[in-house]
């Protein structure tokens, strides 16, 4: 009995660590989406795609100031960033102002060839959304509220449309209605928009986050807890539909609680080929 007590205590002491190194790396996931309706002069175009960054008491400075130099290794065409910008646990107005200055003192240093975009998640209604709004405006990062957005090299062209919070903000599907012949790809910060309206959106390529990938995930096959009234539905990598790709990240940063497990926090790497 006490070999059996000793191993079981190594156990969950090893259980312990993980969880806790796990919720503080990060890897750099690469996908390759392949579609007829990609033009000839966008191939390997490249668009890293970050989300949940949960910037707060948690996930601090040097952090992310390792996450953004990361990124800009990447050389990407395009930054696309999914909402959740701060961590709910900030409460008050004097400390949201300071990490919100913070951290887009920092995530300003972001390169694009092209451009950055972002969209909101439900996060970014608990604190303080104009001041949010503002640093926004102040950076060079283009907000997708609702909006479409051309992407133009030469004569060809892909097109960005950006939806608001599906819980939080007012996902207008009328106003986003697309041009079916040219490449496009719908960002929202839940994946459960793509699951309520596939049938009311054109769009190839979705890009969402918002689950954490379950953040605690049994081997990758099971998530007790997914933030999703699909259940486990959108933890996968990708989801296929029809012609359509679902890529979800696990989000850079944390919710409440810093532990992760076989849910690594990610920066996703997409090539359009």
């Amino acid at each position: 009995m006490a070999n059996i007590f000793h191993i079981l205590t190594y156990l969950f002491i090893f259980f312990v660590l993980w969880i806790l190194i796990e919720a503080q790396v990060y890897r750099v996931r690469s996908v390759n989406i392949v579609n007829s309706k990609i033009p000839i002069s966008f191939k390997h175009f490249k668009i890293v795609f970050i989300s949940d960054i949960h910037y707060g008491k948690i996930f601090r400075a040097k952090r992310l100031i390792n996450v953004v130099n990361r990124i800009n290794k990447l050389e990407a065409d395009i930054i696309i960033i999914g909402g959740d910008y701060l961590d709910i646990s900030v409460k008050s107005k004097r400390d949201v102002s300071a990490y919100l200055d913070s951290e887009f003192d920092i995530l300003r240093k972001i390169k694009a060839k092209v451009g950055i975009y972002t969209i909101l998640g439900n996060h970014d209604y608990y604190n303080r959304k104009d001041s949010l709004l503002n640093e926004i405006n102040r950076s060079s990062f283009k907000l997708l509220r609702n909006t479409k957005q051309l992407i133009n090299i030469g004569e060809d062209s892909i097109q960005l449309i950006g939806i608001d919070d599906l819980f939080e903000g007012n996902p207008k599907v009328s106003m986003l209605t697309t041009n079916s012949n040219k490449f496009t790809i719908a960002i929202c910060h839940n994946p459960d928009f793509f699951g309520d309206y596939k049938n009311l959106i054109n769009y190839d390529l979705g890009l969402s986050g918002h689950t954490h990938g379950g953040q605690i995930n049994f081997f990758g096959l099971y998530a007790p807890y997914t933030s999703s009234k699909y259940g486990q539905k959108y933890l996968k990598k990708i989801v296929h539909e029809k012609n359509r790709d679902i890529v979800l990240t696990r989000g850079i940063g944390n919710g409440m609680l810093p532990i992760r497990f076989f849910a690594m926090p990610e920066i996703l790497e997409i090539n359009l080929e």
